[in-house]
């Protein structure tokens, strides 16, 4: 049965009186408290709605594909904020493969700034798609996606760990803690702002 609803009588006599407009509808819901709330948890909170049933707090999820690379890029202050232009290609792991149609169809590394664009911009290909992207779950643009799965394998802990433009981002990190940080203390606190929870005491 819905936990809440008076809220949805409320909804759907809303949607009457707005004539229909599911465009204004849809605007009043994503502007909503509850649908804008942290997804942060208190120890009242999760005794008091331990499942999120009643709405207590903004759902968890993971980043999509390109949003990982990205947030790494970011991180270690790699991230390119050009805009537009044409597409990129990023590094990626090398697999020994040559296209049959001639080299023009070969994977060529961005060089300078575009190595480290936006995913938005890199280069898509049905028949080769960016495997880093790939492996987090992005859709292959054969069809029309109107959901993405969530998987969770060994392959994206290996993608993290051995792809070129996670490795070029942990070493910018380093690199950048190592020069503003003169104390250890400092720059451990600076490796934990990078990840969701702090460190333990």
């Amino acid at each position: 049965m819905p936990t809440h609803p008076e809220l949805l009588d409320w909804l759907a006599t809303e949607l009457i009186a707005q004539g229909w407009n599911i465009k204004t509808f849809l605007k009043e819901l994503v502007t909503s408290a509850t649908y804008c709330q942290s997804s942060r948890i208190t120890p009242e909170l999760q005794e008091r709605d331990p499942v999120n049933l009643l709405l207590a707090r903004g759902p968890r999820y993971r980043m999509s594909a390109e949003e990982v690379r990205d947030q790494a890029l970011f991180v270690s202050g790699l991230l390119s904020e050009k805009m537009y232009g044409p597409p990129v290609r990023p590094p990626q792991p090398s697999l020994g493969l040559s296209a049959a149609f001639g080299s023009s169809l070969d994977w060529k590394t961005s060089e300078g700034e575009d190595r480290y664009r936006r995913a938005l911009y890199i280069e898509w290909r049905r028949t080769n798609p960016y495997a880093s992207l790939a492996t987090f779950d992005a859709p292959t643009r054969e069809v029309c996606a109107l959901r993405r799965p969530r998987s969770n394998t060994p392959l994206q802990a290996l993608v993290t760990l051995n792809d070129p433009v996670y490795v070029e981002a942990a070493q910018s990190l380093a690199r950048r803690m190592a020069q503003n940080c003169r104390s250890n203390a400092r720059q451990s606190h600076l490796r934990f702002r990078t990840l969701p929870r702090p460190p333990a005491t």
